[in-house]
């Protein structure tokens, strides 16, 4: 008899906790700092969207999923996401646009320090090395492997072929 009354007295000791301020306090705490977390993840979820997609109905359904399926909107959105921010995508574009540019002969380099020439340079800019030879007559420059210039009509003659050139 003596071991069911200390039952319920357990009980009651319990039912008392749960009925007390301090078991409220808590419960409310801790519903607070549930919705801020929702909410902190429905606006993580719009940041991270405008970083990562363009349309903008996308954007709105991914902020709408998350906020009105807390916790698991956010959780699909997540797993559903393009992998790159736009600024990754953007720029290894302009990369691979830049590599085509120069693959199909956009830009054409000195021979000795790599620098970027125009076809009319005579000389390269940077490190002086001769890169084509003027003519006689109307001084525009010439490819070496001309032996007439095309602007004028003047014989060319055979370039001197200087030591540096015979090791390039």
């Amino acid at each position: 008899m003596h071991l069911i009354i200390l039952q319920a007295d357990a009980a009651e000791g319990a039912g008392g906790f749960f009925n007390s301020s301090t078991w409220k306090f808590l419960t409310m705490i801790t519903q607070v700092m549930i919705v801020a977390l929702w909410l902190a993840l429905v606006f993580w979820t719009y940041k991270d969207a405008k970083r990562r997609i363009t349309d903008p109905v996308l954007i709105g359904v991914s902020v709408a999923t998350s906020f009105f399926f807390p916790f698991v909107g956010t959780i699909f959105y997540t797993i559903l996401r393009p992998p790159e921010y736009l600024e990754d995508v953007l720029e290894r574009d302009l990369e691979i646009r830049a590599r085509e540019q120069e693959l199909v002969g956009g830009g054409q380099r000195c021979p000795a320090c790599r620098a970027a020439v125009r076809d009319d340079y005579i000389v390269c800019p940077k490190c002086r090395r001769k890169l084509k030879s003027s003519c006689r007559k109307c001084s525009r420059p010439l490819d070496p492997s001309w032996r007439v210039c095309p602007y004028c009509e003047a014989d060319v003659k055979a370039p001197v072929v200087q030591e540096d050139e015979l090791f390039a």
